[in-house]
């Protein structure tokens, strides 16, 4: 049986049972010989059995899996692109496909529904020349076989690619290429492979024992680092560290990120721990890429905020807990009517982070260099972003941002109010002197619209178009960061820096209910605690890991709860948690 424990976007930890065996993946099976026997550490051995077909084993010598046997010839996937003479050839609990990736589709599409555990994609040591057709490859076989199957690559990993494999969403390798590069002599490390007679502290003897050896246990220890980056929550920003080992590695991240954005961003949790967006390649992971683009197709501005005022990101997070937002919002508090301003924050690799969505991930979380200079990807990113959000109700946009943003004002029509360092006496003083002239001619807004106004905009972020519906007929209680929408004395949902989101009652789940999203149908049993897969009879497929899920049974309220997987995960999963329940109603 197979169930996704933990997930680092396509990638994921995997408990996996036969009989009596438990382990999980992604693990490696290790080839085993009178030559060359498995190492002590190995969890899954493959060998040849007596009836030459290749078979899976536990420590204990237990037969896992055995594949079918290939008695016709293997033709390469480059040949196969061309006379889409492919196959998939089933046996047992086991399928292996060669295939090209236009072919793959259509020699799975029998394998998800089938009782096959383990897909094998043949030929696999031919996508280490091609870095899109190994992303075309996983892409295509993941979305046909779906998320309660095992892919298997043989022949193709070393440590150096080991970690954007697992990224890609592969479960299993072998050691077969391990073996190979201790044959020629060369050792395999994350960062590369080196020739081993050039390695003074490796004792060469008349064998390859020593180079294999070293390249086992090499490739063992990335495994167990790239587990534990995924459990806690980095695996991505580790992948982009690995990638620069080589140039293949590089390009399949970046077809990927650019490509298949969506089979990324459906895996990646809307809710998350700190992260380095240290390289390029951070531009566009999916966490972020989805936060772009929910601001300019889901965010709208607090409709009582008139002027737009750009302001410089800090390096603590959230921003207004830093010593210089305290000093922005000392000036912009003391004018009689700052209320109508908007207050913005310019940055990389996010782009844009309206001050009222500084909580949510990954405004809060991310942490990147800061040097300055920025690129020209950077900059077109950004003045995207503003020319979206400047098309909104604003009469001024005022652009307080300092030395090396000049781009902003050269290419958005605004005031500039810094000289030089924006907390500089001069610049504070402009900035004072310009919002007080601005500001004093707009129609006055109460402490009470503008947090109305403000969790509104939240809300259609958080859940979508017509979000802003949770606040019809509330008011906003509390003090920032904490934050409560009350319904007369019901509590609809609360706003806390922990979760960096709204999260709804029942009344609040209640009232959403209509927009049609972040919804979980369920099958007719009495709901006694966290949801499981087995009672889904279907689900919002924009659902995402973390958000908040409304439970209904035959369209009525059932429970509220934070989402454990993705919507689609939960309609093609077999096993594991979908739903972790905060509120139950009381026919439940």
């Amino acid at each position: 049986m197979i169930e996704v424990i933990a997930r680092g976007g396509p990638g994921r930890i995997v408990k996996w049972s036969r009989g009596e065996t438990r382990l999980e993946t992604p693990n490696i099976l290790f080839f085993s010989s009178e030559a060359h026997p498995a190492p002590t550490f190995a969890q899954l051995i493959i060998r040849m059995n007596e009836n030459g077909r290749r078979e899976i084993t536990d420590p204990s010598n237990r037969r896992l899996i055995e594949f079918p046997a290939q008695d016709h010839i293997k033709p390469s996937l480059s040949w196969l692109s061309m006379t889409g003479d492919g196959f998939s050839l089933a046996f047992e609990d086991t399928t292996i496909v060669r295939a090209a990736p236009n072919q793959i589709t259509e020699y799975c599409k029998e394998i998800e529904n089938s009782s096959t555990e383990i897909v094998s994609l043949e030929g696999a040591f031919e996508l280490r020349r091609s870095a899109r057709m190994l992303v075309e490859s996983i892409v295509s076989l993941r979305e046909a076989i779906g998320p309660s199957k095992l892919i298997y690559l043989p022949g193709i990993m070393d440590p150096s690619n080991l970690a954007i494999l697992v990224y890609l969403g592969v479960d299993l390798f072998d050691s077969s290429l391990l073996i190979y590069s201790s044959q020629i002599g060369r050792l395999c490390l994350p960062e590369g492979s080196l020739p081993a007679d050039q390695v003074s502290w490796l004792q060469l003897g008349d064998t390859c024992e020593p180079i294999l050896k070293f390249n086992l246990e090499s490739a063992w220890r990335e495994l167990q680092l790239v587990k534990l980056m995924m459990k806690q929550g980095r695996l991505r920003e580790f992948v982009e560290l690995r990638a620069n080992a080589n140039p293949w590695a590089v390009a399949a991240l970046r077809i990927l990120d650019l490509e298949f954005y969506e089979y990324q961003e459906k895996y990646t949790p809307v809710v998350g721990q700190r992260i380095l967006c240290n390289s390029k390649e951070s531009l566009y992971r999916p966490d972020v890429r989805r936060y772009r683009r929910r601001i300019l197709e889901r965010y709208k501005p607090p409709s009582n905020k008139r002027v737009l005022l750009l302001l410089p990101c800090s390096a603590k997070k959230p921003y207004s807990f830093s010593r210089t937002h305290r000093i922005f919002e000392n000036i912009i508090t003391s004018i009689e009517n700052w209320r109508v301003v908007h207050q913005v924050i310019v940055t990389s690799p996010l782009g844009l982070v309206p001050r009222e969505l500084e909580l949510f991930y990954p405004a809060a979380h991310y942490d990147v260099p800061v040097t300055g200079h920025w690129d020209l990807e950077e900059t077109s990113i950004v003045v995207e972003m503003i020319r979206s959000l400047a098309a909104h109700n604003y009469v001024a946009i005022v652009c307080h941002l300092g030395e090396g943003m000049n781009f902003v004002s050269e290419n958005i029509d605004c005031l500039n109010t810094s000289v030089g360092s924006p907390i500089s006496k001069e610049s504070l003083e402009n900035l004072r002197k310009e919002l007080t002239r601005i500001c004093d001619g707009l129609p006055h807004v109460s402490k009470e619209e503008d947090r109305l106004c403000e969790m509104k905009s939240i809300a259609r972020f958080q859940f979508g178009e017509g979000g802003e519906i949770l606040l019809d007929g509330c008011e906003v209680l509390g003090k920032y960061p904490y934050l409560k929408i009350m319904e007369g004395d019901k509590q609809v949902a609360i706003l806390t820096p922990e979760r960096g989101m709204l999260s709804l009652t029942l009344r609040g789940a209640e009232k959403i209910i209509p927009i049609g999203r972040n919804w979980v149908e369920i099958e007719d049993f009495v709901l006694k605690g966290n949801l499981f897969v087995a009672g889904i009879k279907d689900a919002d497929k924009s659902l995402r890991i973390g958000d908040e899920v409304v439970v209904l049974k035959s369209g009525s309220l059932k429970a509220v709860g934070i989402a454990s997987m993705c919507g689609e995960e939960m309609v093609r999963c077999k096993r594991g948690e979908a739903v972790k329940i905060r509120h139950l109603t009381p026919d439940q």
